[in-house]
């Protein structure tokens, strides 16, 4: 898995622990200090692709994947774009989702405020590709946020830099492609193309608008515990977002150094060093988004791994996926209740 979770990181720039960590220093904030307590958080990775149910959350459009080759589990970006248009969710309820993980012991949430299919899940100002223009304007991270709060749980944001909407005709999408003619660049109908030379206008239009896109979840939705960046490019300092949100804490994945790491589904051979963070994925068999069969793994793995990850030090991140409408299986129901009681002993 650490293979796979590598070769999707290089495609989407983030970056692995640089010399600059050495001189970076945590979050002394008192009101950053919750994070190195040993917490369970619960992932919720949601966005358009839930409407098809079969393909995952962003990596569903990139061809020639090594991790899924089955052609049902794949869909031309063309095709998947268009699934914003019948993104409409009718019962999005996160304070069920949170109610629950709060009731068992969870401490923290973090939600996909846009992954790297560069659709937002909020009424954006910036950009094309967000809810100002589909689902009927709705802003879901607010909801969220407003959820977290009423709970008690901290408030955590996924944002990841890449933008493959934005950048769809800068990119090849099949994975790994070296525009050669036994590896081509593939376009928007996975068809082998020649790419252009990168245009500095468009670089500097997505370099601004993701920027705009992280300050505006910075100062419109209060306080936010945590910010989950996955991905590059670097455009913003940790010390302007700390200017912002002083509280804040951040992860590695843009800067290459911040608060805390973030392996992902493989357990470390050590603890990492500081504060540090394992995401999983509970549904078994599963991408990260939303497909069916969504079959959740036992209470029994979910104890093990939390034991393994505790004994560590860090905190455990696992991650759940609604579907179209907005809801949570009776499954997910059903499996933090059983670890919430196994919790309490």
């Amino acid at each position: 898995m650490s293979d796979i979770a590598n070769k999707q990181h290089d495609m989407i720039q983030a970056k692995a622990a640089s010399d600059k960590r050495r001189e970076f220093r945590r979050n002394p904030h008192p009101g950053a200090q919750w994070f190195g307590e040993g917490n369970l958080g619960l992932f919720i990775h949601w966005g358009i692709s839930s409407v098809s149910a079969k393909v995952d959350l962003s990596w569903g459009m990139i061809a020639n994947t090594p991790w899924e080759t089955d052609p049902a589990r794949k869909m031309t970006p063309t095709a998947y774009f268009a699934l914003a248009e019948r993104f409409r969710p009718r019962s999005y309820d996160p304070r069920a989702w949170l109610k629950a993980a709060c009731d068992a012991g969870f401490r923290y949430a973090v939600l996909t405020a846009k992954h790297h299919d560069g659709f937002a899940l909020w009424p954006s100002r910036h950009g094309t590709f967000n809810t100002s223009l589909y689902a009927g304007g709705t802003d879901y991270v607010r909801a969220y946020v407003e959820a977290c709060r009423d709970l008690g749980l901290k408030v955590g944001l996924y944002y990841s830099p890449p933008d493959w909407y934005m950048q769809r005709s800068d990119m090849s999408f099949r994975f790994q492609s070296k525009g050669t003619p036994d590896s081509p660049h593939y376009g928007l109908n996975h068809e082998p193309i020649e790419l252009p030379p990168p245009s500095p206008e468009r670089t500097e239009a997505y370099r601004r608008q993701i920027r705009a896109q992280i300050e505006e979840l910075l100062t419109d939705y209060g306080t936010i515990d945590l910010l989950w960046f996955d991905g590059g490019p670097d455009v913003i300092s940790i010390d302007d977002i700390r200017a912002l949100q002083p509280s804040i804490v951040v992860n590695s994945r843009m800067h290459g150094y911040g608060d805390y790491e973030t392996p992902e589904r493989t357990m470390p051979a050590q603890a990492p060093d500081g504060w540090w963070e394992l995401c999983d994925i509970w549904p078994e068999g599963s991408g990260w988004g939303y497909t069916e069969p969504h079959r959740y793994q036992p209470t029994e793995w979910v104890l093990s791994r939390w034991a393994q990850v505790k004994a560590m030090g860090g905190n455990y991140l696992i991650n759940v996926a609604p579907n179209a409408d907005g809801e949570l299986p009776p499954a997910y129901y059903e499996r933090i209740r059983e670890l919430g009681a196994a919790l309490r002993g």
